[in-house]
């Protein structure tokens, strides 16, 4: 009796491993694997035959004896497997050799173009999810380059009648009939020429856009869903504007192929906008970084519009990684930099020193073989095809990228990597169009293939763009380097800018009924406006200052790593110059807690008394009435929701005094 074991224990037994297999099986779920096609060992001649290997070594189960794990295998719009997994043999595959990532397969939902989801808008306790704002009967005014009234970015199937108040009308002209407005585009105008009358022959002499540019930004403030919306089948998702219930009003005031925006058009837009009663506009334009507000038309313009209790976010501008480069920098205006989004669009550089380095790329076709490698400039002149035939060139990145890539094409290349200068570190900026497999590296990574180039006498390289759209892999959010830094020029004790959004890689509307991905804080900017109008639809007795100070106070100094937010120039966590008071938070923003709020006269106060020495000649621009200042009036405590010192030689302490309001019970204390 002693080794035997009694029947009754043996059931036990049997019983405890059954039930632990059918634990482990309840809690596989659906993942999907992406594999780098390139890295099959040879031994294998079916990539199939690869990945039931790696499945029957990650799993507790041979693949060949349990084949209900291998669900799928992609060859075409992917490059892997799809198997259920644990999540620990989830975990396990993602260190073998050739896996890019493991992704869970997940039930599509609404999902948006990404950032709403990034923001938090979408989840449990987003803003959408809550019922607590998605901007309802909000009039969003976009001043820009008109609009693409048939996108489905602008359908009206979930609104109901447009505001009584709304005094605007839907202009008629070339290729653009009154009949195109609907209860999501409630307005458009486009009589705002006078100062660029020159240039319009290149554009619709109409609300129509052009250029795309407006298209754009409107969809990412207020656009309504778009199920399966893509760039070329890149970022496929819901596409939905931060603010989907507002309504939009659209004032072309800028014109030509390249948008240009003369600053009286773009004044007299914004003055009609606000005549027709919008609640925020959103100016994705710039200006001069050193023009005093007196010699800035649209910061004028934009006092005017908060005096009538209007929201006015602006870009501030795309010269970074530049200090006191900032523009729109008037106290009265939230300025808004770029930021990155958790979206990666995958490509693959294979070194002949095996060595795999990560890119981004919008190419969809084949990728290249093992071919040699080459440096170069890639100047626009006399590009060798002796030199390029059959290879993958290294270029440093070109400001016009799409045409140097044509050339290198023309010049017989295989492939392509674009590697970024210094200043643009770490952005991750893929060329719009692609005419070859192309991938863009960071600045460190180019270095990396310029040494490997530099350490062999025949250097070799394969370019793998994946077509793989990867979300919640990168950190995220990383400032951009082409953001423009603060300090302000003209008022160095407020800080500028005020805060980030995302502004790199956003997929959006376009000028041709379709979507782009575009990048710039002109995409940033729209963010901040959608989001103003959630907070005016949850506050509407909310003064501009106090949206402004909700956002603001409660926005994000961490990643989505819980690390201090980076700079894209250096990797190094990010200054107050370069991300203000950090990424914007919708769902706190709604529910501050305590603002910092301001009136019209507190602006003026603070020029009167304030650093800048205006006169009152000047200071009457805004004011419109003279004397414009109070008899005694000191410029020192405006109440504004950031601190920005300036010592003087020697000066360790300064004293700053700001009032809070309780959020809660306020009602718009110091309303225009």
């Amino acid at each position: 009796m002693g080794g035997s074991m009694s029947l009754g224990a043996l059931a036990t037994l049997l019983l405890f491993f059954l039930s632990t297999k059918a634990s482990e099986e309840n809690s596989r779920k659906p993942y999907i694997v992406h594999m780098l096609k390139s890295m099959k060992p040879q031994y294998f001649s079916l990539h199939e035959h690869w990945y039931h290997s790696i499945l029957t070594h990650a799993t507790s189960n041979a693949s060949t004896s349990n084949p209900s794990l291998l669900l799928y295998t992609y060859e075409v719009v992917l490059h892997g497997f799809a198997a259920k997994l644990t999540s620990a043999e989830a975990a396990a595959l993602e260190s073998v050799d050739g896996c890019l990532a493991v992704t869970p397969s997940s039930l599509n939902k609404l999902h948006t173009t990404h950032s709403p989801q990034f923001l938090g808008l979408t989840d449990d306790r987003g803003m959408w999810s809550q019922q607590l704002s998605r901007g309802e009967d909000v009039i969003v005014g976009m001043v820009d380059t008109g609009i693409w009234p048939e996108s489905e970015s602008f359908n009206d199937k979930e609104l109901g009648p447009v505001p009584s108040r709304w005094k605007g009308e839907c202009e008629s002209g070339e290729q653009f009939n009154s009949s195109m407005c609907n209860r999501k585009l409630i307005g458009a105008r486009f009589n705002f020429s006078v100062g660029y009358k020159s240039h319009v022959g290149e554009d619709f002499i109409s609300a129509r856009d052009g250029d795309g540019h407006g298209t754009h930004t409107a969809s990412i403030a207020a656009g309504s869903a778009v199920r399966g919306a893509s760039f070329n089948g890149f970022g496929k998702g819901t596409a939905m504007g931060m603010a989907p219930a507002s309504r939009l009003a659209v004032y072309k005031a800028c014109w030509g192929l390249e948008g240009s925006c003369d600053e009286s058009d773009v004044a007299a837009a914004m003055e009609k906008a606000i005549q027709d009663g919008v609640d925020v506009i959103s100016l994705s334009i710039g200006g001069s970084f050193d023009n005093p507000f007196y010699m800035d038309h649209e910061a004028l313009a934009a006092f005017g519009a908060i005096e009538k209790g209007v929201f006015v976010s602006a870009s501030v501008g795309n010269d970074g990684p530049s200090y006191i480069s900032a523009v729109n920098t008037a106290p009265w205006i939230t300025t808004v930099g770029a930021s990155s989004i958790d979206r990666e669009f995958l490509s693959l550089v294979k070194l002949g020193n095996g060595e795999v380095l990560r890119g981004s790329s919008f190419y969809r076709g084949p990728g290249t073989q093992t071919v040699p490698l080459v440096y170069d400039y890639c100047s626009s002149l006399g590009l060798d095809p002796h030199l390029f035939a059959g290879k993958v060139v290294l270029c440093p990145t070109h400001e016009n990228s799409t045409e140097t890539a044509r050339l290198v094409k023309e010049a017989g290349a295989a492939g392509l990597i674009f590697a970024n200068s210094e200043s643009d570190g770490a952005d991750d900026l893929p060329m719009e169009e692609a005419y070859l497999a192309a991938t863009s590296v960071s600045f460190s990574t180019g270095e990396k293939i310029k040494a490997y180039v530099n350490s062999t006498g025949a250097p070799t390289a394969t370019i793998n763009p994946t077509g793989v759209t990867m979300v919640g892999k990168a950190t995220a959010p990383i400032v951009a380097s082409f953001s423009s830094r603060g300090p302000s020029s003209l008022y160095l004790d407020v800080l500028k800018p005020d805060l980030i959004a995302p502004g790199v890689n956003i997929l959006a509307a376009w000028n041709d009924g379709g979507f782009k991905i575009e990048s710039g804080t002109s995409m940033a900017c729209p963010h901040v406006s959608g989001i103003a109008a959630l907070i005016r639809a949850a506050h509407p007795t909310w003064s501009p200052a106090a949206i402004k100070s909700a956002l603001v106070t409660t926005a994000s100094i961490v990643d989505n790593r819980k690390q201090p937010i980076k700079d894209a120039q250096t990797l190094q966590p990010a200054d107050p110059f370069s991300m203000g008071a950090g990424l914007v938070n919708p769902r706190a923003a709604v529910d501050p807690g305590l603002v910092y709020d301001l009136g019209p006269q507190d602006y003026v106060n603070y020029l009167c008394g304030g650093l800048n020495n205006y006169t009152e000649k000047q200071i009457a621009l805004l004011t419109h009435k003279w004397p414009p200042c109070p008899k005694s009036v000191s410029g020192a405590d405006l109440n504004y929701p950031s601190f920005s010192v300036i010592l003087k030689y020697g000066e360790r302490v300064q004293v700053k005094r700001r009032t809070v309001t309780n959020a809660a019970r306020m009602l718009c204390t110091k309303c225009w």
